[in-house]
């Protein structure tokens, strides 16, 4: 027999097993569409996809179709619905660890964090600040976000931190920055030459003995900000700390600034560059 006819045969009963298969799955996540739409949206793709590359009996297609058509209608309403549910389910999971859901689809506001929410794809990017540095994805599961929003402010914030110990070190860092480019005390430096600095200052013995990523103690962008924001004091000895808010040009690349939260509604400022200038005591 043709090779080419039995290869023609085997591609439409593939076709016709898929489809089964994604019709079957269409009827199962419409019994629940809030909660699968976005696996209701994926078999409709499948099913729409895979009968245009089949050379089904133009009246099975149509039957096809037939079926599909009303799921295809009810999807504009279950995204709607899905968000007046999620957006209600989402704010009472918060309230329970003690946070308050603020904002507007797709940009939701929980503290220092945004929730960034995409029912296409039914996921929810987690961020910090504005859009700053991305957290990680969810799905757009209430209490799965919350969870991991939860585990990752923690994170953030029940760190041990005392300002003088970490002005000390601040201050470190920007005397080691001074040296490096040739400056004065009092003289602006780049935050990110700061934030180099301070990551290493902060290394245990274990790491300057074997600096390996296993002996690496963390300190990134987010920690740097969430300090600067709960510090408290502002002098160290007989010198001011200075966070100088980031002009135009200093916002065109990441590295070049960084959010600094004013407080926990997500208010914030951009800063570039920080000094420590001599005050009279």
């Amino acid at each position: 027999m043709d090779k080419e006819i039995l290869k023609k045969l085997s591609a439409e009963k593939t076709n016709l097993q898929n489809l089964l298969k994604f019709v079957n799955n269409l009827n199962k996540y419409q019994k629940d569409p809030i909660n699968h739409l976005d696996k209701i949206k994926q078999e409709v793709n499948k099913i729409e996809q895979t009968l245009n590359q089949s050379n089904l009996d133009a009246s099975v297609k149509e039957r096809v179709k037939e079926l599909v058509q009303p799921i295809k209608d009810k999807i504009v309403g279950w995204e709607g619905d899905a968000k007046k549910s999620f957006g209600w389910n989402l704010e009472q999971e918060l309230n329970k660890e003690g946070f308050e859901l603020r904002g507007h689809y797709p940009l939701l506001k929980v503290s220092f964090y945004t929730l960034e929410v995409n029912l296409e794809n039914f996921q929810v990017k987690l961020w910090y600040g504005p859009q700053q540095e991305k957290l990680g994805t969810c799905k757009l599961v209430p209490s799965d976000i919350v969870k991991k929003l939860k585990t990752i402010h923690d994170r953030i914030t029940k760190r041990d931190f005392n300002d003088n110990e970490f002005l000390s070190k601040l201050y470190e860092s920007y005397k080691i920055s001074l040296y490096r480019k040739n400056k004065k005390i009092g003289e602006p430096i780049p935050i990110s030459d700061i934030l180099f600095e301070y990551a290493f200052l902060i290394q245990n013995k274990k790491f300057r003995t074997d600096p390996v990523k296993t002996n690496y103690k963390e300190y990134g962008r987010i920690f740097l900000s969430y300090d600067l924001y709960r510090l408290k004091a502002r002098k160290f000895e007989n010198k001011e700390l200075n966070l100088i808010t980031a002009t135009r040009a200093y916002t065109q690349r990441k590295s070049d600034f960084l959010w600094i939260p004013f407080n926990e509604k997500g208010e914030g400022n951009y800063i570039s560059h920080l000094k420590f200038k001599e005050v009279n005591l």
